[in-house]
């Protein structure tokens, strides 16, 4: 069946979301909703209470306070789950910076508050930085073998001890352990 112009075609999207990560959101939402509600059942009885002992001249001060209880629950809320979800990835910056930096045998640490998604990215870079290092260790020793095979073919060049069969022959050998080095898995 062929679609006609004027008609939309309708994408399922997919959405890559963790199991940890969304566990993680329902642990701030939850956390979040038990604290508004206690602090909610907290706030009625002040109220009521202030009502009660002091008339209804002091609701506004009553008012103010449940405000001021709000606002302290969501900073309290705010800078814990930001230091909780955020904080590990300045210090995971800080550690891809030495890495990057030739710190190749380096590897970023797991600590025991890390929350479980930052876990499994930890985890999965990890293994991503075990195959960098591989091939940066294979890169340097491919370039060691080529300068050595280079400096010996130059060296034998100089003193002309090579016929131009011999020539060829030598760069022949080094084209194909340079192809066979390249070909094999991880460098190896």
């Amino acid at each position: 069946m062929q679609e006609q112009p004027h008609q939309k075609r309708h994408v399922r999207r997919r959405y890559y979301v963790a199991k940890e990560l969304r566990l993680s959101v329902a642990v701030i939402v939850l956390w979040s909703l038990l604290a508004v509600g206690f602090f909610t059942l907290v706030a009625k009885e002040v109220v009521s209470r202030v009502a009660a002992e002091w008339g209804t001249g002091y609701l506004l001060l009553a008012f103010l306070l449940v405000m001021l209880g709000y606002a302290g629950i969501i900073t309290f809320f705010t800078m814990h789950f930001s230091n909780r979800f955020l904080g590990p990835f300045e210090r995971l910056k800080l550690e891809m910076q030495r890495i990057r930096a030739g710190e190749y045998h380096r590897r970023l640490s797991v600590r025991k508050n890390d929350d479980g998604y930052i876990r499994s990215f930890i985890a999965e870079v990890n293994k991503m930085l075990d195959d960098y290092e591989h091939t940066c260790r294979f890169r340097e020793q491919a370039l060691r073998t080529l300068d050595s095979e280079l400096l010996n073919i130059i060296s034998t060049l100089q003193q002309g001890q090579l016929s131009r069969d011999e020539q060829r022959a030598a760069l022949l050998r080094l084209h194909e352990k340079l192809k066979a080095a390249l070909e094999s898995p991880h460098g190896g």
